[in-house]
């Protein structure tokens, strides 16, 4: 029969836990010095992408501010657009599961086309992890290696970079972070207007998000 084991008296020390380093938590890797090779993926001006955003503002916004995923610095920034008319939405009402009525309609969404054909990097497919990308790159709250991998991207000559929408957890919605002059752009708006009953209702069944009327 096993002895019993001896239990910790009150002034036995006690190991903390050990801890590393944000940076080695992240299953992301720094860019390699080499991109060629890297998968891509190319888009024309007869696709469609949305964006939704204040009706007083351009949906064509590049913003270089680093609170972006893809950000880019200095005098170049990243316009962020959606697949769907639902990946922009879930985009812009992150918080919570219930949208302020006043908010929607405060918005307007915008299908949009690139102003000319762009090569991206698609970190979407498998054959990105060999570069070292992993999902981590689609979620992770932490912004500085992901910043850095937009970085390399557009010094590899990449237009943008293909991923996936945060704020999917099946990670079935798609977006696009373009790059360009930082700043508002006066580029074509193919059309705009309010945000559909049809978007919403599709964001309750898939999402659980829920619109609350205003009260009178």
């Amino acid at each position: 029969m096993a002895a019993p084991r001896a239990r910790r008296g009150a002034g036995a020390r006690v190991r903390p836990p050990l801890r590393r380093p944000a940076s080695a938590l992240s299953p992301l890797a720094k860019p390699p010095d080499d991109l060629e090779g890297f998968p891509s993926d190319v888009v024309g001006r007869g696709d469609r992408f949305y964006r939704i955003y204040h009706r007083d503002r351009s949906p064509w916004w590049f913003s270089n501010a680093g609170t972006g995923r893809f950000d880019l610095g200095d005098e170049r920034g990243t316009c962020y657009l959606a697949a769907s008319p639902l990946g922009a939405l879930i985009e812009v009402f992150r918080s919570g599961t219930v949208i302020s009525e006043l908010a929607v309609e405060a918005r307007v969404i915008a299908t949009l086309s690139v102003p000319k054909r762009a090569t991206l990097a698609d970190c979407t497919v498998a054959k990105a992890r060999r570069f070292g990308i992993t999902g981590a790159i689609h979620t992770q709250p932490e912004y500085v290696l992901t910043r850095a991998w937009a970085e390399a991207f557009a010094q590899a000559g990449f237009d943008g970079v293909r991923y996936r929408l945060s704020h999917d957890p099946a990670q079935r919605e798609l977006g696009v972070a373009l790059f360009g002059p930082a700043g508002e752009q006066d580029l074509p708006v193919r059309a705009s207007g309010p945000i559909e009953s049809a978007v919403l209702e599709e964001a309750r069944s898939r999402f659980g998000l829920i619109v609350a009327p205003t009260s009178s």
